[in-house]
């Protein structure tokens, strides 16, 4: 599946090898341009697949995912975030990130900002990222030792007045000097069945993980589907929307 770019509103497209179904579903939603980008592809053993959320333009989110097709097949998630950094270092737009990298049973996954991931098993529900901004009580305290002014839930740069939500990113050169950092968190699991959730903000900020499980009875196109819809017909989320469905059946015990 190749990379997002500003596809019509509600977008599909899905992919199936083996005991692995994929499925992305993007849309423009209220805002006046699309600034989410995205990559997702299966292989042999596994999926790999990544969100950029682009704010302040779509460049820095742009070259990211460009980029990630050559280092995602190749490094782990969070040294892929590393060196999309590096990349993007000089942009005056950012991006929040999150990148997954399947292989055999093992899961790697790394983020940067909001844009989260979670595994729906048998066993329950799981977040595997962390969510970068303000209200964490580390991130707010790492901007303001940096000099950052607070206004409400934006990092601000006292001398422009300027500011930004997420308190890790690509790019936003801007704000490197006030904390705002492009270290990823990052984590490693077993995944062997159930379903994985990839979303930006858009989703996340009017859906709880916890509602996820009706919404995954069908495949991941219909799960894309249905949280696409409920992000934006039913929940209003004013923003743009990017979400990406993996669903692993069990191993057969025939083998």
């Amino acid at each position: 599946m190749e990379q997002g770019s500003e596809q019509e509103s509600g977008a599909v497209s899905n992919s199936a090898v083996g005991r692995l179904t994929v499925a992305v579903a993007e849309a423009q939603g209220a805002r006046g341009s699309m600034e989410d980008r995205h990559q997702l592809r299966l292989t042999s053993d596994g999926a790999w697949g990544a969100i950029f959320d682009g704010h302040g333009g779509a460049r820095a989110a742009e070259l990211a995912a460009a980029e990630a097709a050559q280092l995602l097949p190749n490094l782990s998630p969070g040294d892929a975030l590393r060196r999309l950094a590096e990349l993007t270092a000089q942009e005056t737009s950012g991006a929040c990130a999150v990148a997954f990298r399947l292989q055999a049973d093992r899961l790697e996954v790394a983020n940067l900002g909001d844009c989260e991931l979670a595994l729906v098993r048998s066993g329950g529900i799981e977040t595997l990222t962390k969510v970068h901004r303000l209200s964490d009580r580390d991130e707010r305290q790492r901007v303001l030792a940096a000099g950052a002014a607070i206004e409400g839930p934006y990092v601000v740069d006292p001398r422009t007045g300027d500011g930004v939500m997420p308190t890790r990113v690509l790019g936003d050169q801007p704000y490197h000097h006030l904390g705002v950092s492009s270290e990823p968190d990052e984590c490693a699991t077993q995944f062997s069945e159930g379903w994985l959730i990839a979303a930006c903000d858009g989703l996340w900020d009017v859906l709880d993980p916890a509602e996820l499980p009706p919404l995954l009875r069908g495949s991941p196109e219909d799960a894309v589907r249905a949280l696409l819809k409920l992000a934006l017909d039913e929940r209003r989320s004013g923003d743009n929307v990017t979400v990406i469905a993996l669903h692993k059946k069990p191993a057969d015990p025939a083998g």
